[in-house]
């Protein structure tokens, strides 16, 4: 399966197209608003006093919620000195001074960074659960909205982190693929035995028992079901491991979106193929007759011949 890539391009084409120009080009102001998964939205912008400063913001509805479990942290820790005060209207902005960047190195270190704005804050708590895992602490549960029809919950153990999703999509045919798509991807981690050493997955239309604590002991009207991920400490015992974990966990809504419009493209052209065939056939049945050879009939099947 295709994992979706961490930052986005739109913004980082956007980010870009301002920090490499020509040697005649010059820096022009621009307002720039774009917008990403999750119901989240930037903007990019460069004044018309002070061309020199490049501002990224960044509107994501679940800030406020994950700000004190390790969004505004992790967000600090990754640009430091970029952060600003945020504009009206969003809740995370950098400033960029641009004469402060000279080789092309540090202007791609740059673009690529900024263009995992959201995967560094939303990522922010999913560390923030797994810094308290390897300091062996125990924090207290705690759920957010990732986008208005997914919340995730955080259950957190002495040897592990329970992760779970609330799955629900508003099409019914997006709802059946996806209820045979978690199916699969549950059963594959039960079969495969290359992948005995990812994180346990679970998916039901009952809630876990890991959700008892935030009063859920009975299915949820209106959704699909739910995905639960245990995360121990053996998967984050090295950097490189973590981030993917961060990274694929953060990205799992998307991740299933994506992959179902692409089953859905799959199964439209398999019908249109099919369409195809089935015509093909059709004609191939049709009989070779000579037009001239055709008798005009009454309606009681008697043949006349015309004339004049």
């Amino acid at each position: 399966m295709i994992l979706l890539e961490r930052g986005n391009r739109i913004l980082g084409e956007t980010i870009s197209s301002k920090l490499f120009l020509d040697a005649d080009e010059k820096v022009e102001p621009c307002d720039i608003k774009l917008c990403d998964f999750d119901d989240v939205s930037y903007k990019v912008l460069i004044e018309a006093e002070s061309k020199n400063i490049l501002s990224v913001s960044m509107n994501c509805p679940s800030y406020k919620a994950i700000e004190k479990y390790g969004g505004k942290e992790y967000l600090d820790k990754k640009y430091g000195k970029l952060v600003a005060d945020p504009i009206a209207g969003y809740d995370v902005t950098l400033k960029v001074n641009l004469d402060e960047l000279k080789d092309q190195k540090s202007k791609e270190a740059l673009v690529s960074s900024l263009s995992q704005l959201k995967h560094t804050v939303i990522g922010g708590v999913f560390n923030y659960f797994f810094d308290q895992l390897n300091a062996g602490k125990v924090p207290t549960h705690f759920s957010f909205n990732l986008r208005s029809d997914t919340t995730v919950y955080f259950v957190p153990a002495a040897d592990r982190v329970t992760v779970l999703f609330t799955v629900d999509f508003r099409e019914k045919v997006d709802r059946a693929v996806a209820r045979v798509f978690m199916q699969e991807f549950v059963d594959a981690r039960n079969k495969d035995r290359s992948l005995g050493a990812t994180p346990p997955v679970g998916f039901g239309v009952n809630p876990p028992l890991e959700l008892k604590p935030f009063g859920i002991t009975e299915p949820i009207k209106g959704i699909l079901g739910f995905v639960s991920f245990t995360i121990t400490k053996a998967h984050l015992d090295k950097p490189e491991k973590r981030t993917q974990v961060v990274s694929v966990l953060q990205g799992f809504r998307n991740f299933m979106q994506y992959h179902i419009k692409c089953s859905k493209a799959h199964f439209h052209a398999r019908m249109r193929a099919r369409a195809a065939s089935l015509l093909g056939m059709l004609n191939r049945a049709k009989p070779d007759i000579d037009p001239k050879t055709l008798q005009a009939r009454t309606m009681s099947g008697k043949t006349f011949t015309r004339k004049g």
